[in-house]
């Protein structure tokens, strides 16, 4: 694999917050640069005033994936056209927290902001991987039902596995312990009666995820006068 395209699979893994879908996807990646072990990797927004603690938490995801490579020594984050453009690039550089780089503007550092973002994505990814079970004529009943073990064993489609695993990443991110596949993201069990309205909720948080995402892209083509990928939603 060269260089390039390893850099490009490990950006694959940096999502935008609030959107739960990857900057590569977006279309926020403008550019990489390398040189020998060093790598640029240069990104854009939708807007110049989008809120500095998610751009924040992309320029740290984008530095710590990255890095993870063998071959880099180095990783330069440089965010374009923004209103915080100096503070962030300069505060992930220096491996500084939200709050140093933002000195009065943030408590702490952005774990609180990260959970809040890892639980509505979990929603929107369980809502959807419960509907392909549905779809495929699983009982609600059933689905509640699953354990941690039976989950990794279901005999799934494609589309299937990859909604698993795509879910799945979400309870690890959460940390979740418990030996029962479908909960609640703090961990709580479902009852096929309850199993309806929790799943109308799910789908609002996903829809309204999605919706962000059109929106966020829309902006993005105009402003940089890109070529539209916007789905309609489903």
């Amino acid at each position: 694999m060269n260089k390039e395209k390893k850099v490009y699979e490990m950006l694959d893994k940096v999502y935008d917050p609030e959107l739960d879908q990857p900057l590569t996807e977006l279309g926020f990646i403008d550019h990489i640069v390398i040189k020998e072990a060093q790598v640029e990797v240069v990104f854009r927004l939708p807007t110049y005033w989008c809120s500095p603690n998610f751009a924040y938490i992309m320029a740290e995801d984008i530095r710590k994936y990255v890095s993870e490579i063998e071959w880099v020594k180095e990783v330069k984050v440089n965010l374009l056209d923004h209103c915080a453009s100096d503070e962030i690039n300069q505060g992930t550089a220096e491996g500084k927290r939200f709050s140093e780089s933002f000195s009065g503007l943030a408590d702490g550092d952005l774990d609180e902001l990260r959970r809040t973002f890892q639980i509505k994505a979990f929603y929107g990814r369980q809502e959807k991987f419960i509907k392909h079970l549905l779809s495929d004529g699983m009982s609600k009943k059933d689905i509640t039902a699953l354990s941690l073990e039976e989950l990794h064993e279901l005999d799934l489609s494609t589309e299937g596995q990859v909604l698993r695993d795509k879910y799945l990443e979400k309870k690890e991110a959460l940390n979740h312990s418990s030996l029962v596949a479908i909960t609640t993201p703090e961990e709580e069990a479902l009852t096929e009666e309850e199993l309806a309205d929790y799943l109308l909720g799910a789908k609002r948080t996903r829809l309204s995820m999605e919706f962000n995402g059109i929106y966020c892209r829309g902006l993005l083509e105009a402003r940089y006068n890109l070529p539209s990928i916007n789905k309609v939603l489903q």
